[in-house]
């Protein structure tokens, strides 16, 4: 591992809030996500349980043990789950709202 894979893999993506225990866990689930380069979307809190990602607002839980679970449609899945569904859609949503960038880039 040269230099910068070691900094990367030591650089914290998320700060939680010390007082909220579902940030607590979700901060600990995206510092040590496996593969963070493909993280191009990040969760941003609004409210206890309540985040941003992307442009789809989502609830978040903390049940048994530290696993932060996401609500999607009637059930719930596991974080890291959701991260691998849905990044790269709301990723596009992002990039499909830039099109003169996106047009730009193709020139």
């Amino acid at each position: 591992m040269d230099l910068l894979e070691q900094s990367r893999a030591q650089f914290n993506i998320y700060i939680p809030k010390r007082e909220d225990n579902v940030d607590v866990s979700l901060a600990k689930v995206l510092n040590n996500f496996p593969e963070k380069e493909k993280m191009k979307i990040l969760f941003l809190r609004e409210s206890q349980g309540v985040y941003q990602f992307g442009q789809r607002r989502v609830g978040i839980k903390v049940e048994k043990g530290e696993t932060p679970l996401v609500r999607v449609g009637g059930g719930y899945v596991d974080v890291e789950d959701f991260i691998k569904n849905f990044t790269e859609s709301e990723f596009e949503k992002i990039e499909r709202k830039n099109v003169i960038t996106r047009f730009a880039n193709k020139i």
